[in-house]
């Protein structure tokens, strides 16, 4: 048995908030949770003024059922299997995301949510646009990246790390991986941030970012 790749043209969605236009000074690039909607997910950020803030939302190419064959339905940003492919397919599909729209100079933000911090850090390190913050919420930051990719970094760029324990993923070991890892990779240790709830987004923290 042999496995074969082959290049294919599809339609995929994505969701944004507000408008983008000369009174906009921050482009937020949010990736969502495992089992998430961005449709759904981006309405989290309408705590933000929307005269500032101008909000992208891709979602992962993997549909499925939450429960069963019918009724809600998630998206997951990857799995297991074929992984390199689907990792290669995520950086096509967010370039072309990207490329409907004239960022100019604003400031850009990376948030990643749980599964989606992994995709928003690999996609951070391939695509090399500059940027001001990056936050990485209830999530791990991947430790497959590579330090020559963030060569690119300015030492001035934020990156905060949101978690709380009462987190049903949390566990204590994770605060040290994620310094590790961060200090392999970007050269940097993560601002600590904790937060009260579960594994969510808390709407009302995003304003203070």
């Amino acid at each position: 048995m042999k496995q074969h790749h082959i290049d294919i043209s599809i339609k995929a969605s994505f969701y944004t908030l507000n408008d983008l236009t000369d009174q906009t000074e921050r482009v937020w690039l949010v990736f969502h949770g495992y089992g998430q909607l961005a449709e759904f997910f981006i309405k989290k950020f309408e705590s933000l003024d929307p005269n500032k803030n101008f909000i992208i939302a891709p979602q992962g190419l993997s549909k499925y059922y939450l429960d069963g064959v019918y009724g809600r339905v998630g998206a997951s940003w990857m799995t297991k299997e074929d992984r390199l492919t689907e990792i290669e397919n995520q950086y096509s599909y967010i370039d072309s995301v990207l490329d409907q729209f004239d960022l100019g100079n604003k400031e850009l933000i990376y948030f990643g949510f749980s599964q989606g911090t992994a995709t928003m850090g690999r996609y951070a390190a391939h695509a090399k646009i500059p940027f001001s913050k990056m936050i990485i919420w209830a999530g791990t930051f991947p430790p497959d990246t590579n330090p020559e990719d963030w060569k690119y970094l300015t030492g001035e760029e934020e990156i905060k790390y949101y978690t709380s324990r009462e987190d049903i993923y949390f566990k204590e070991e994770m605060i040290g991986n994620q310094n590790k890892v961060l200090s392999a990779t970007l050269n940097r240790s993560p601002e600590l941030n904790w937060y009260d709830g579960g594994h969510k987004v808390i709407s009302e923290l995003l304003t203070e970012i």
